[in-house]
């Protein structure tokens, strides 16, 4: 059927008929500006409306266009009912003829994305795979399709079934099925698809895609004249949505092309990086890992080992004050539990009832983790507050009882700490 010339009530071309719609491969279009809003809003847009345009609207899951209003950046394009309105940060003259031009490479990716979507349904719902596409996204780097698999997780395809659906519509790809809009007057007695908005009211088109032969969709997007024009798809992963639903990941043509990119470029540093060739590269992962792993043993067994001599000092050391305060840069959390630990099993500050030891960790500049403990709760407090107070610079928090843990922003101060509690007199 030929396009309606119905027009909206500030004589626009209406949504669903746009030269965007009709023509989605024109890049530019001479039109006339018939109304731009006094003032911009709240966000700083002027809305701008024209009597026909080259930028699609956001709608159909299909992100909106940009482009330029003679030199005028169009930064957002919305439908509202049946008409439509550009987004700029500056007023456009009602009544000035203007050039609109379309941003193409963002416009080609969402042709190639949309329709690749239709062509990856239609083959999932087709036998064996049996599956319905229940709704889609198209994001900026990848998109997806939701699977309709939470009333038959059977449904959900399996790797080897992916394979095959990634085949048959690369397959259909090469074989540059003919994509074809149908268009039908959108009248109160015409009988409306489900996916048409309700708010889409007071004439227009109601548009059907078709690929010849396999699918045929109710669309307001923008697509490609042929299958072949999607170049290629990619299908990535699955994951499991809300409700027992299943996601489908994928790319489309000139996404396909820069994964392919970035992938080449990830392999090529990593061939350095593990002195191999891709193929080698589970390999050399698997290898590292383990003697990560190893060293890792290897390493808590020298931190035991070290933890015990640092308790045995710091035992030695309160024979001759009643606090000892151990810090070191090197260290964190996991090292001051294990002499905490040691001290604890060894019984270190077991009836000295006013010794304390204050263990802290983490470079000067941003801090760490410290720790208080005593022969008694009394001891601990009366330490941790005369702590708080000479390191008040640090920004150290804490609390606890009978073993107090905090955290400090910096250690500023600290290498006088050990002299100032030397002074504290703790009564028992």
């Amino acid at each position: 059927m030929s396009p309606t010339t119905a027009t909206t009530t500030c004589n626009q071309i209406p949504v669903g008929d746009l030269h965007c719609q009709r023509h989605p491969y024109d890049k530019e279009l001479t039109t006339t500006c018939i109304d731009c809003s006094e003032k911009p809003d709240k966000k700083g847009f002027y809305q701008i409306k024209l009597h026909d345009t080259v930028l699609f609207p956001e709608g159909g899951g299909q992100p909106f266009d940009t482009g330029f209003i003679d030199d005028i950046p169009v930064h957002n394009v919305q439908r509202q009912g049946i008409e439509h309105v550009h987004y700029t940060k500056a007023p456009v003259a009602a009544g000035k003829q203007v050039t609109v031009k379309v941003d193409w490479d963002r416009r080609w990716d969402h042709m190639q994305q949309h329709s690749g979507q239709h062509l990856l349904s239609a083959v999932l719902e087709q036998e064996p795979f049996c599956v319905e596409t229940g709704s889609w996204n198209m994001g900026a780097s990848r998109s997806y399709i939701e699977l309709e698999t939470r009333q038959d997780p059977s449904r959900v395809p399996t790797p080897e079934q992916l394979q095959q659906v990634e085949r048959r519509v690369n397959k259909m790809i090469v074989e540059s099925i003919p994509v074809i809009v149908h268009t039908q007057a959108n009248k109160e007695d015409t009988e409306r698809p489900d996916s048409v908005p309700d708010d889409y009211v007071g004439g227009g088109t109601i548009r059907t895609v078709e690929i010849k032969g396999v699918d045929m969709n109710p669309c307001c997007g923008t697509h490609v004249s042929s299958t072949g024009h999607l170049q290629m798809i990619k299908l990535l992963h699955t994951e499991k949505a809300r409700g027992g639903n299943t996601r489908l990941f994928f790319l489309v043509g000139q996404r396909v092309t820069d994964y392919a990119e970035s992938m080449f470029q990830i392999a090529k540093q990593l061939t350095g990086l593990l002195s191999g060739p891709p193929e080698t590269f589970v390999e050399n992962v698997t290898r590292l890992q383990q003697n990560n792993r190893t060293n890792m043993k290897a390493a808590k067994r020298w931190m035991s080992d070290l933890a015990c001599h640092v308790a045995a000092d710091l035992g030695q050391q309160l024979k001759s004050r009643d606090t000892v305060v151990m810090y070191r840069a090197d260290a964190d959390m996991e090292f001051l539990t294990q002499i905490a630990n040691t001290l604890k099993e060894k019984q270190v500050l077991e009836g000295h009832e006013s010794k304390t030891i204050v263990l802290a960790a983490g470079e000067t500049s941003v801090g760490g983790p410290m720790m208080v403990l005593g022969g008694s709760n009394d001891a601990v407090q009366h330490v941790a507050k005369a702590v708080t107070t000479q390191l008040a610079d640090s920004g150290i928090r804490g609390g606890g009882k009978g073993r107090w843990q905090g955290k400090a922003k910096s250690w500023k101060g600290i290498e006088s700490l050990q002299e100032k509690l030397d002074q504290l007199s703790i009564s028992t």
